[in-house]
């Protein structure tokens, strides 16, 4: 969200109070992130602890608290969880808004600038989540991978059936979007193909599963001012394959990350079923914003229109990674 969300400042700083005990004497939006339905801000208390305060107005996947403030306490203290609130909560409500405290790490979140013995050290903390087993009890609700594109393929059938065609009172940016589509859609037919008959063979076998991350790459780590790695963002945490966390582990870092992880061995049919589904997710994330998010700007379907077309390009980083890892899969398979 790059607006800042329609909560006036007094009830923020009125919940930091209540909820946290927290006297606020700065609270700064940030216009930064890719999720369009939560807003961040900079907080500075009185005491002059500095944190970073996430609204969202999604419904609250409590295992996105719940997991990586295990995990912290499991000793991985490049987790960064939620702060508590005074009864011990981590998260509270703000009328239709989830409120969530983060301790601040004052350093960089980006697609560039990380160095290889940072990605090292990247690949020695995942290794440590990987290890990591959950109690029996108070982790229900986490996601388990079923390999099933049921939803995905639905999504896709129903809004070429219904929506991909239809141009009457579309804005610019629902008909750069559609026009996209129907010059794409073989693209966009093949990915979905590659995902359903790699979800056959995948379904009918056994999988180690550990804690996944599931959104790893630059922009879900910051480096503090000492150089130091933390593991921010844990909105789509489940149980899956380790391969489940590799889909951006790519060069060239990813000789250093799995130098780190200790652990080069892949299944080439696991990781390349996540480089497809993260193809057709994407995809489906962006038409969905531009052509049945009403409440945003134009400006911003715009952008997101555009980054839906070059996703589909040949150029296009996470298609052309897809295809890459199906002809190496392919030459693996010719061997036996």
């Amino acid at each position: 969200m790059r607006e800042p969300p329609h909560i006036g400042e007094e009830h923020l700083r009125a919940c930091l109070q209540d909820q946290y005990g927290l006297t606020s004497v700065l609270l700064e939006f940030l216009p930064v992130g890719h999720d369009y339905d939560a807003g961040v801000y900079h907080v500075v208390s009185v005491q002059g602890r500095a944190y970073l305060l996430k609204v969202t107005s999604r419904l609250l996947y409590e295992p996105s608290c719940l997991v990586p403030a295990y995990l912290r306490d499991q000793g991985i203290t490049s987790i960064v969880a939620p702060v508590p609130t005074t009864s011990g909560a981590l998260w509270t409500k703000l009328g239709e808004w989830t409120v969530i405290l983060y301790p601040w790490i004052d350093g960089e979140s980006s697609l560039t600038g990380m160095t290889n013995a940072q990605w090292k050290e990247v690949g020695s903390i995942f290794r440590q989540i990987h290890q990591v087993r959950l109690p029996p009890v108070g982790f229900e609700s986490l996601r388990k991978e079923r390999f099933d594109p049921t939803e995905y393929a639905r999504w896709i059938g129903t809004f070429e059936a219904q929506h991909a065609q239809d141009q009457s009172r579309a804005s610019a940016s629902q008909r750069a979007l559609r026009s996209s589509w129907k010059a794409h859609q073989s693209t966009i037919h093949m990915a979905v193909t590659h995902l359903q008959k790699l979800a056959e063979v995948l379904q009918s076998r056994t999988f180690p599963y550990v804690i996944c991350h599931a959104d790893l790459h630059a922009s879900n780590l910051i480096r503090d001012r000492a150089g130091h790695v933390f593991v921010i963002d844990w909105d789509e945490v489940m149980l899956a394959p380790k391969e489940r966390d590799f889909i951006f582990i790519r060069k060239p870092y990813a000789e250093a990350f799995f130098q780190g992880y200790a652990d080069g061995e892949i299944d080439w049919s696991l990781l390349t079923y996540y480089l497809w589904e993260r193809v057709v997710q994407d995809l489906i994330y962006n038409a969905h914003h531009v052509c049945f998010r009403d409440e945003w700007a134009e400006e911003t379907r715009a952008q997101v229109a555009q980054t839906f077309h070059e996703s589909l390009e040949p150029g296009g980083s996470n298609l052309r990674v897809a295809l890459e890892a199906s002809a190496h899969l392919a030459s693996l398979s010719s061997l036996f």
